[in-house]
């Protein structure tokens, strides 16, 4: 699916909303982006719904989406695309995960208004290290429905 992006930024011009939006079929034609499996499904975008905030004893959230990093390549850009089925209000957490067990928050927005159907866009540059996993942490109102995917970008 493409978005003629110029309609897109007036139609977010017109609702008064902030919403960084780059379709990934627009990427640079100077680089080549490959999307990233979802752990533990197949295809490569999850649908979720929100869940409760875990806040019963053993009762745990599914806010977190975890994508296999393929090795061996070197990504000069991260994107992570979220699309809302109607329009909600949703905290975005993106965070890289490291070989050494470690892990970097290197992006996070509360309260961002998504508009249904449209995707909301994350893009990242790392610094440096290249991470073996992306962590998506996406909450918002109980029974919001959204869908993830991930992908990273590589010169030509």
């Amino acid at each position: 699916m493409t978005y003629d992006r110029p309609l897109s930024k007036a139609l977010i011009v017109l609702l008064g909303l902030s919403i960084p939006l780059v379709s990934h079929s627009r990427a640079n034609a100077a680089e080549r982006c490959i999307s990233f499996r979802p752990i533990g499904t197949s295809g490569y975008e999850v649908r979720k719904t929100v869940s409760s905030a875990g806040v019963t004893p053993g009762v745990r959230n599914n806010w977190d989406t975890d994508f296999v990093v393929p090795g061996g390549v070197r990504f000069t850009r991260y994107i992570a695309t979220i699309t809302s089925e109607l329009p909600a209000n949703y905290n975005i957490i993106q965070n890289f995960k490291y070989g050494d067990r470690t892990s970097r928050q290197v992006f996070r927005r509360d309260d961002a208004r998504l508009v249904g159907g449209v995707p909301f866009q994350v893009q990242v540059v790392p610094s440096g290290r290249q991470p073996f996993q992306v962590n998506m942490n996406i909450n918002g109102r109980q029974g919001s429905v959204y869908r993830v995917r991930a992908s990273g970008c590589t010169p030509r």
